[in-house]
């Protein structure tokens, strides 16, 4: 696997003497690099310098002996995805998704259909390949542990031209990131407004690549809200404004350059499609970007994004989609979409360059549509599958030792996991409240897991990545809530009436057998939530009572502001948490609606609940699962 960023015989000639360049201005210099072998690009140089100052930019760059012919349309197609995290194939028991595979297939159609009229079709990632499934577990904790990055390695052999970095690229260190992109990254990673880490990152600012005699100018910009910036492991390492750098890069490279592409991990705030609601509330993202590329741009300039996981132009380029003349596109998340952006340009003799637009997306397909018509199967058996080996190994690694005890036993989870407290939903909740300190948007106060998601551990041997992955077989990601007393006393409330009753087990006559799936929902709360319930004669009676916050009687800060972490799964509103009735309790009980809460009062931070508990097993709790890590009862809650 070859290393990028290396200088090559071009670069000697594509740099000038900058002599008669103002000494009032930073220069970003141009070197030329050879582009990924299975991509497009003919020619291709990097930026080198610091794109986040106040000064002027000027581009030292020689005349690549490319121009747009005068009077001649260019067309461009861009295929672009966005925030993958690691959906390179979703597993699942009754069948796998393969999303790459499907991508790759989609592209190398679209660019062999493309040769045989003479144009291209460029491939871009907008960031976040990384995080957020199993194949994450080969970039490894730690740089020693480090073995590949499988999304760079797969993204490189299905011919992506260029990528960005995303917010979650850095979630485990900029020492990783900087091996991931030198040892599988066949591609330039951007980002122009981070800057100042340590580790002398391979990554550059900008980019100009040439194909078909068109110049592009590419512009990464990452997300400086929700990106480990700043850390004790790279304390140099800072974001600045995003729409400020982008103006200041598209004026310097409008002179260069037919056409500028703005890859933004920011996070799209403009007008939404119909029906589609904002996931943040963000005060600088596409639209104020857009605005200030508008203003120093002399060539055509389009916006593709990432971040807020938005479904944009699914139908074709929407009006509202186009802010102060810039066309932004973004294709959703995890791979369920490829966008699929063509740009037609046309020189005059004036050097003036006009643009029109066509936009839409490409939906992939899942488990139970996908056939093998829909693959590029070579890349799944000669790419993938390889990798997927790899990863089989990896999973087989211990990440820790379990001290065996009662409360760990998967009879004993699987028994207590309904009906009352359990001991290792006490450690996974307390592991992810630990473990939020570590979070870009700082920690939380407390943290719920829902019973159906957990299963005991193996208490034999080594605790290896693939029984945790047992105890937590499913891939929940964390949203975050911010919410009052008040609400949380609601959502307390209505957990009580879900705990399933001593009468009704068929332990004791009844009908429900805790070995199998009880979507009730009820949930176990971190050490700083405690209460008792009180069952009453039937769930219409029972309870909570004695409800305490970080050891405060509830009523006494009914209106004071707390942030939650509950899992994906209720988030999404499973398990009659959307508000409706909850399966196996009498209609007359509405469940809490946390899916309408969280369109009003959470975010998503995209972390695994299972991957944050293995990094508290390996960090916080050195690789030691037992009572003395937090695996115990404590009496958070009681049933009475």
């Amino acid at each position: 696997m070859k290393k990028k960023f290396l200088l090559s015989a071009l670069a000697c000639s594509a740099l000038i003497s900058i002599s008669s360049l103002s000494f009032a201005a930073e220069i970003l210099s141009a070197r030329a690099i050879t582009p990924n072998s299975k991509g497009v690009l003919e020619k291709l140089y990097i930026l080198d310098g610091n794109a986040h100052v106040d000064d002027e930019l000027k581009i030292d760059i020689k005349d690549s002996n490319s121009k747009l012919p005068v009077g001649q349309e260019k067309k461009i197609r861009i295929l672009h995805i966005n925030d993958i995290h690691n959906h390179l194939v979703d597993f699942h028991r009754k069948g796998d998704a393969h999303r790459l595979a499907q991508i790759s297939k989609i592209v190398k159609d679209a660019r062999k259909a493309a040769k045989e009229k003479g144009e291209a079709v460029l491939f871009l990632s907008i960031g976040d390949e990384h995080i957020g499934t199993v194949w994450d577990e080969l970039l490894g904790a730690t740089a020693d542990d480090f073995q590949m990055s499988a999304p760079y390695r797969g993204l490189s052999a299905a011919g992506l031209d260029m990528a960005v970095v995303g917010n979650h690229e850095l979630d485990k260190g900029s020492e990783l990131l900087a091996r991931a992109i030198n040892q599988d990254a066949d591609f330039p990673v951007l980002t122009a407004n981070l800057a100042g880490s340590k580790y002398n990152m391979p990554w550059a600012p900008a980019a100009i690549g040439v194909v078909n005699d068109v110049r592009i100018g590419f512009i990464g910009l990452t997300s400086i809200i929700d990106t480990y910036l700043e850390t004790e492991g790279d304390p140099g390492l800072k974001g600045y404004d995003p729409a400020k750098v982008a103006g200041n890069l598209v004026k310097a490279l409008s002179p260069e350059v037919d056409m500028i592409v703005i890859m933004s991990h920011v996070g799209y705030n403009g007008p939404l499609p119909k029906g589609m609601e904002a996931k943040y509330d963000l005060a600088v993202g596409d639209k104020q970007i857009a605005q200030a590329a508008a203003k120093g741009a002399t060539k055509p300039v389009i916006l593709l994004g990432g971040h807020t996981h938005t479904v944009l132009n699914e139908q074709g380029l929407e009006d509202q989609s186009v802010i102060a003349g810039v066309p932004v596109a973004q294709a959703g998340e995890y791979g369920k979409y490829v966008g699929d952006f063509t740009i037609a340009l046309t020189r005059n003799a004036e050097d003036k360059v006009s643009a029109s637009y066509t936009a839409k997306l490409i939906k992939t397909k899942g488990r139970k549509g996908e056939t093998a018509a829909d693959l590029d199967t070579a890349f799944q058996a000669n790419v993938l599958d390889p990798i997927k080996a790899k990863l089989d190994l990896r999973l087989k690694e211990a990440i820790g030792i379990v001290v065996p005890s009662e409360g760990l036993d998967d009879r004993k989870v699987v028994s207590d996991r309904y009906i009352g407290e359990s001991a290792i939903a006490n450690f996974m909740n307390d592991a992810i409240v630990a473990r939020s300190k570590f979070w870009p948007k700082g920690p939380v106060d407390f943290a719920a897991f829902n019973a159906t998601g957990m299963r005991g551990v193996d208490m034999k041997g080594d605790l290896t990545y693939a029984e945790w992955y047992k105890v937590m077989p499913y891939a929940d990601e964390i949203y975050v809530y911010s919410v009052t007393g008040q609400q949380i006393k609601d959502i307390i409330e209505d957990n009580a009436r879900r705990l399933v009753r001593p009468e009704e087990l068929n332990s004791n006559g009844g009908a429900l057998d805790p070995n199998k799936f009880i979507p009730r929902g009820f949930q176990h709360y971190s050490s700083g939530i405690r209460y008792e319930v009180e069952l009453g004669k039937n769930p219409l009676e029972t309870k909570a009572r004695n409800i305490t916050l970080n050891g405060k009687p509830i009523d006494t800060v009914l209106g004071k502001m707390f942030n939650i972490a509950f899992n994906s799964y209720v988030a999404n509103g499973r398990e009659g948490f959307s508000g409706g009735v909850i399966k196996g309790l009498p209609e007359q009980i509405k469940g809490y609606d946390l899916k309408g809460l969280r369109e009003q009062a959470a975010f998503n931070t995209y972390f695994l609940y299972r991957g944050q508990i293995i990094n508290y097993i390996r960090e916080n709790a050195k690789g030691v699962v037992s009572e003395k890590t937090g695996a115990r009862y404590d009496g958070r809650v009681v049933v009475k």
